[in-house]
């Protein structure tokens, strides 16, 4: 109980430290009165960030094909109706297929101390080939990536100097090698940054960035005119 006591006077301290004071001179009748208001100080920050993300539904929804090519069905399954796919995909196999994960570049643009609002980019693949058994040379290429593009609202319940806790919903186009585009989101459900100007910082959320994202950003304040 008594290290909670200090902790919660360390944060106390901490925040009025970065506060500025601000007199204000109030008239009653003859007499004035000098009232003192502690205004937190607040400059107009930019927000820059890179990170990465879990498989996302986007990936399993338009690279699920990914893991069963055509020509891998065909072969196994329908062989007789297929027998110039069987002879030129003799003595050939597949390679394992790697997931990149989702990776996110995002910058958002902070006018109030809860509010910040920008735009994301991210970016997924997953990598797979057919290559000969003798030569180990690839003949087919089955690789396939997604990637979009994702206005971003994010809003900050707890905002320390060192912490900041927040949640975020990003509204967008997700486009797939395939010439598929389509309206999509991405919702963080529970955000924290650790760090001053240099950070890292977590997330869990659903949507194109998966339901775990981690990364590293650095803040900055506008110039002063």
């Amino acid at each position: 109980m008594k290290r909670l006591k200090v902790l919660l006077l360390l944060l106390f301290v901490a925040t009025t430290l970065s506060a500025q004071t601000k007199s204000v001179q109030k008239e009653y009748g003859d007499d004035y009165v000098k009232i003192t208001k502690i205004v937190p100080k607040w400059d107009n920050k930019h927000d820059l960030r890179v990170g990465i993300g879990s498989f996302s539904l986007v990936t399993d929804l338009f690279m699920s094909s990914f893991k069963l090519p055509w020509v891998e069905y065909y072969v196994s399954y329908e062989p007789k109706y297929h027998l110039n796919d069987r002879v030129h995909y003799a003595d050939t196999y597949l390679t394992n297929a790697y997931y990149t994960g989702v990776i996110t570049l995002s910058y958002a643009y902070q006018p109030r101390s809860w509010f910040q609002f920008g735009c994301m980019a991210t970016f997924s693949a997953v990598t797979q080939s057919r290559r000969d058994v003798v030569t180990n040379k690839k003949s087919d290429d089955y690789s396939q990536y997604c990637g979009s593009i994702l206005p971003t609202a994010r809003f900050i319940y707890f905002n320390h100097p060192i912490v900041q806790l927040y949640s975020s919903i990003s509204l967008g186009v997700v486009f797939c090698d395939d010439d598929m585009v389509i309206p999509w989101a991405d919702l963080a459900l529970v955000g924290c940054t650790v760090g001053k100007k240099l950070f890292g910082y977590a997330e869990i959320g659903a949507g194109v960035c998966g339901w775990g994202r981690i990364g590293i950003g650095y803040r900055f304040e506008s110039k002063k005119k």
